[in-house]
């Protein structure tokens, strides 16, 4: 069954999916958490996601270290791969989609066309894109390019998703432009409908780009005030482009518990497990490449019992309009993503959300 953009006024829910042993520079983290290679696990915490109510998980990629400091502690480091690790996760489970992370800087348009369809047709329409443009330093070297600018890769996005789009159509296609020059189609299998197009933009530039093309755009607003204001940005540009904006995904850290206080304990006793020179290096790396952006490390928390967790997103959702929740679980053993079926449940009662079978299993 594809999983058809159909926006209905209730929330939808995704998995960060750990692409590395820990989220956090941590090695007490890493400690607790499964081998990352290990596609085992992956497969295990899927089911666990697709039964606990989860809509997708959104695979993040990058192809070099940070730091030696932040390898050294299990941290992106090593890591499985945004393309190759979705299909042995669709081949997993039935409703769930996935998201793969592919950067426009380093994969020619062409390539990522005939990547995604085959992932469309391989998921049975359960696939989406996570376009970034790429613009780490430190990455882009390994390409053997320089003096990247963050949004001028933003212009090489809109050629190439345009490119994409084409492709995906099925047309024959003469394009030059300013980043690439592309003529013929590529072979089928071709996807139904367009594929999910997600991004985390975070400069003007970016979210620019993203109402022009995204369904989703992932993000990290702290309070309500900036949700409010960042949804109105997006849909004044979304406008402009002629089109609906993209629904907001919230990024936020998970820790359940069921006795009271337990979660803000524990939770906060693995934040405080970070490595220190690993956290510092990270945050230069950071502030260099997105000064004006939420660090990762500032992201809101839900850590609490369900009850308490499922009181937040309704009082967030209803204050601010919030569509979306991205949860990035610190532990991801599946025991753990398990617990948000309490959530969930209470969600339902408030209105707030419906389970997916309810929907179609709908983005």
């Amino acid at each position: 069954m594809r999983k058809r953009w159909a926006p209905d006024g209730t929330m939808r829910f995704g998995l960060f999916w750990p692409y590395s042993r820990t989220p956090i520079p941590s090695e007490e983290v890493a400690r607790r958490n499964p081998d990352v290679l290990d596609i085992d696990n992956h497969v295990r915490l899927a089911r666990a996601a697709e039964e606990a109510g989860l809509d997708f998980g959104l695979i993040a990629d990058g192809y070099a270290p940070a730091s030696e400091e932040n390898s050294r502690v299990g941290f992106q480091d090593p890591s499985t791969n945004a393309v190759l690790w979705a299909p042995q996760l669709f081949a997993a489970t039935r409703h769930l989609g996935f998201v793969s992370t592919m950067h426009t800087a380093y994969l020619h348009p062409t390539l990522i066309a005939r990547l995604g369809a085959h992932l469309d047709f391989l998921s049975g329409g359960r696939w989406g894109w996570n376009v970034v443009n790429g613009f780490r330093e430190h990455e882009a070297l390994l390409f053997g390019l320089e003096n990247l600018d963050h949004d001028g890769g933003y212009d090489r996005s809109e050629e190439a998703t345009t490119i994409i789009r084409l492709l995906w159509a099925g047309d024959s296609i003469d394009h030059t432009g300013s980043h690439y020059r592309v003529k013929g189609r590529i072979r089928r299998p071709l996807p139904a409908e367009t594929p999910l197009l997600v991004s985390a933009a975070s400069s003007a530039r970016g979210r620019i780009y993203a109402a022009r093309h995204c369904n989703y755009l992932f993000a990290a607003p702290n309070d309500a005030r900036t949700i409010r204001e960042l949804t109105a940005e997006l849909e004044s540009n979304a406008a402009a482009a002629g089109r609906e904006p993209p629904r907001i995904i919230m990024l936020c850290d998970l820790f359940i518990r069921e006795e009271p206080g337990r979660a803000q304990e524990e939770y906060g006793a693995l934040m405080e497990s970070q490595d220190a020179e690993a956290r510092k290096v990270w945050a230069q790396h950071l502030s260099r490449i997105n000064p004006h952006g939420a660090r990762a490390d500032q992201i809101t928390a839900f850590a609490g019992t369900p009850a308490e967790i499922a009181e937040q997103i309704v009082s967030l959702h209803r204050d601010s309009g919030l569509t979306g929740i991205l949860f990035r679980p610190i532990i991801w053993q599946p025991e753990e993503i398990s617990r948000l079926a309490g959530v969930f449940g209470l969600l339902e009662k408030a209105g707030v959300w419906a389970p997916p079978a309810a929907r179609g299993h709908s983005w």
